[in-house]
């Protein structure tokens, strides 16, 4: 061995004495040391406030086109401040936020929206071209930063199809406030945002005479909340506050009954022409309500006494507030827009044509087409004695998970993990093992102290 080979020896036994060592120091830190290097590690990218891009999302069903209508700084951010870059594979949209000039990754997520469902719909397949608001949101960077939105296309593969750079001291970026005066609840917080996953219901419909009725059922459902698994479990993990949107009018639009409400954040039924389908397409009230307060994920109650509600990952979930099916509602569109739960039910009219293409495995985790070449998700929960395919036999199969066939608006060729879920049926129910688990991860992912 010559004298250059033995110096590269050395210094590569060097370096693998002081890697050792760095990997049991970390091994060694606990929970509160991680977050503190991972908060550290936040810092060196982004200082914890939100910074938000307003858009408009538009097109067709074949097409589509972003256009930047504002960017608006936030005074708090309440998302994850570790583990950055690392989220699953959910969502129509991906986003991504690379460090200018070198382009390095700081910041990824995925969401879903209002067009993209849209875009399944008969209306959009009749060749209708449509614009509804947009928005994404990441932390405030110290630095320019390159700003990417990926479209996950029909066969399941993501296409970018929108980018833009932004200057955070730019004088461009909006640092106003909106809704000056609104109350914030604190209703039970049980840590600060870089620890906790921040909940934030917001109250539509409710007029100033209502506030002690807002009040009320916001406590209401933050005791729904908590008598839920797994969220009952992991209590301490979360921070739920409440605001209320400033409503002239009482309880949301009903076009089908010719009943429009003027209310701060125009929440309506008969979205995309399903009677029972509780939206809003305000996303700029919406997201200007939601920035005076930390939230990792928004909930919508609608003070109405009509059943409806809707979810959507990574934007909101909405519920109507006084129905006999009301706690129901809530828990179940906080499973679409908390965790990314598909709908396993099928046999309910919806207003999709085209929601889950055939022969393409649904992103959703508790959704599966039994594609040979994708293992089943949730193949660890399933007993080896179980067939997959599973028979929809009750007395056999009633409570074990399997694949059993009918979900996501399809009779065949889509699977569900159990024969009865919240995310299947109405009623007093809780959410099978797999829609467990990955309400679970998630919180794990928002709440992990890792870097």
């Amino acid at each position: 061995m010559n004298r250059r080979s033995r110096v590269a020896v050395i210094h590569l036994l060097a370096l693998s004495v002081v890697t050792a060592a760095v990997t049991a120091d970390a091994d060694a830190l606990n929970d509160g040391e991680r977050r503190s290097v991972a908060v550290s590690a936040f810092t060196d990218s982004f200082v914890p406030r939100g910074m938000r891009l307003d858009l408009i999302h538009s097109g067709t069903a074949d097409s589509e086109r972003y256009s930047l209508d504002q960017v608006r700084e936030e005074p708090f951010w309440g998302g994850r401040y570790g583990r950055l870059t690392d989220f699953p594979d959910y969502g129509k949209y991906r986003v991504s936020v690379y460090a200018m000039p070198l382009g390095r990754l700081i910041y990824r997520y995925g969401y879903s929206s209002l067009f993209g469902e849209w875009q399944t719909t008969a209306e959009a397949a009749s060749g209708r071209v449509r614009a509804i608001e947009e928005a994404v949101r990441f932390p405030m960077p110290r630095r320019q930063v390159r700003v990417v939105i990926a479209s996950r296309k029909k066969d399941g593969r993501f296409e970018d199809v929108y980018s833009v750079t932004i200057d955070p001291g730019s004088r461009e970026v909006d640092r106003g406030r909106r809704f000056d005066g609104v109350e914030v609840l604190n209703l039970e917080v049980n840590g600060p945002p870089e620890s906790v996953v921040d909940v934030l219901i917001l109250g539509d419909g409710y007029t100033e005479g209502e506030s002690a009725k807002f009040n009320k059922d916001a406590r209401r459902f933050l005791r729904v909340l908590f008598q839920t698994s797994p969220f009952k479990e992991m209590r301490q993990s979360f921070a739920v506050r409440a605001i209320r949107a400033p409503s002239a009018g009482s309880g949301p639009d009903e076009p089908r009954r010719g009943i429009f409400t003027d209310t701060g954040l125009s929440t309506t039924f008969d979205t995309f022409g399903s009677a029972r389908y509780l939206t809003s397409t305000r996303s700029r009230d919406l997201r200007d309500l939601a920035a005076l307060a930390p939230y990792d994920t928004l909930i919508v109650m609608v003070n109405t006494s009509r059943y409806g509600g809707g979810g959507i990952f990574g934007l909101y979930s909405v519920f109507a507030s006084d129905n006999e099916f009301d706690e129901y509602i809530m828990t179940h569109e906080f499973g679409h827009g908390f965790a990314g739960l598909g709908d396993e039910y099928y046999s309910s009219s919806v207003a999709y044509s085209d929601f889950y293409p055939r022969g393409v495995e649904p992103w959703e985790p508790n959704l599966t087409a039994l594609l040979k070449d994708h293992p089943l998700k949730w193949r660890a929960l399933v007993d080896d004695s179980t067939p997959i395919p599973t028979p929809p036999d009750r007395a056999r199969y009633g409570n074990v998970v399997g694949a059993f066939e009918g979900a996501g608006y399809s009779a065949k060729g889509l699977y569900r993990p159990a024969m009865d879920c919240k995310m299947f049926s109405k009623g007093n129910k809780g959410f099978c093992p797999v829609c467990k688990a990955a309400v679970e991860d998630m919180i794990r992912l928002l709440t992990s102290p890792g870097g």
